[in-house]
């Protein structure tokens, strides 16, 4: 059976969807699927890091477009690079080789308009969206998040026959975190350690912030891993700047961020699929959201005190980060409920994964 995947890096769409697809590649994969990427390098594409998990690769050629040059497109529709039509067709160029059981697309930029010439060629396509502000013309449809009317989200945006899986319940995650599952534990006792994780590109800088206000509190007993992708701009001034503390100890690109999650007692990074990782883990987080679709998340989350919701980064002043940092190192009440309750919301995750893995494959 034949899977292809379209979706897209960049140092404007980050590292998440490409993410979120291997981890769904390797699930299709070991089922029996050979699985296959369509990418467009544009600059920060991870088409060498597909490769390197074992995955084919068809590049699409890289467009200036992304870097603002059509202006009457909208910001989602600049991720793409390309007008919708020329990416349809350049996709339509590599599927028809061969037939096609399974197309997977994770793009805020792709639509119904595109979904629709694929009908003929895919006998099955799912979407994996964020975002709910588009219709889709597809069989299956994945939203892994959480708001306060996820339920309803898609009511009007997909066809009657679409298989709808909402909800972090239906999170991929890769098999990492499922191992070290098997070994976490509710956070109590002292802050030891400390995760800061931003994703894998961080374009703005938000890990030096959170370091830089941890610094603040004069904390030595505590060690802080921070944790970078290797298309962040920020890595030699991260690596410069914080080596002369021996209690911060910057890794790029690792393949172990569960185990890291594992070993902290607090964490603290963005909104975005990592939220799930840490709420898995049961790991309690101090979160800013650093784009516009995650704040309605983080809102809903810091509602049910799952995690610690501070705002938006362009609001976020590091002396209020410092204090917050400080408060919910002292209270470990709070981090312990916290932790329990980040548990709990993800405790079906099993149940239902398997549940639209065998739906995928039917």
């Amino acid at each position: 059976m034949n899977a292809y995947i379209r979706v897209d890096a960049s140092l404007d769409i980050g590292t998440g969807h490409v993410m979120r697809c291997l981890t769904l590649a390797g699930c299709l994969n070991k089922l029996g699927f050979t699985v296959r990427f369509i990418c467009r390098e544009h600059p920060g594409h991870l088409c060498d890091l597909i490769e390197e998990n074992g995955f084919e690769v068809f590049r699409l050629p890289s467009s200036r477009i992304l870097n603002g040059n059509i202006r009457n497109l909208s910001p989602y529709l600049n991720w793409l690079g390309v007008p919708l039509q020329v990416d349809a067709e350049q996709t339509m160029e590599i599927l028809k080789r061969e037939t096609v059981d399974l197309l997977i697309i994770d793009h805020y930029a792709i639509d119904e308009r595109w979904e629709m010439k694929f009908k003929g060629i895919s006998k099955k396509i799912m979407v994996i969206d964020d975002l709910a502000d588009r219709k889709h013309d597809c069989n299956l449809l994945l939203d892994q998040n959480f708001y306060e009317d996820y339920q309803n989200r898609y009511h009007s945006l997909v066809p009657p026959h679409c298989k709808l899986f909402l909800g972090p319940g239906y999170v991929l995650l890769r098999a990492e975190f499922h191992e070290q599952w098997k070994k976490h534990k509710l956070r109590n006792g002292p802050v030891k350690r400390i995760l800061v994780f931003f994703g894998g590109i961080d374009q703005t800088n938000e890990t030096g912030r959170a370091i830089d206000s941890f610094l603040k509190l004069g904390r030595d007993d505590i060690h802080v891993d921070v944790v970078v992708g290797k298309t962040n701009p920020h890595i030699k001034e991260l690596e410069t700047i914080y080596k002369r503390y021996d209690n911060v100890h910057v890794h790029c690109q690792v393949s172990n961020i569960a185990e890291f999650m594992c070993q902290a007692d607090l964490s603290i990074g963005s909104g975005g699929t990592t939220t799930w990782e840490r709420c898995y883990l049961g790991l309690p987080s101090m979160v800013w959201s650093v784009a516009e679709n995650q704040v309605e998340i983080c809102k809903a989350l810091d509602k049910k005190k799952i995690i610690n919701y501070l705002g938006d980064k362009e609001k976020v002043e590091e002396s209020f980060i410092a204090n917050q940092l400080s408060d919910m190192i002292k209270n470990e009440v709070n981090r312990q409920e916290m932790s329990r309750l980040s548990h709990h919301f993800m405790k079906d995750l099993h149940v239902s994964h398997q549940t639209m893995i065998e739906e995928i494959v039917s």
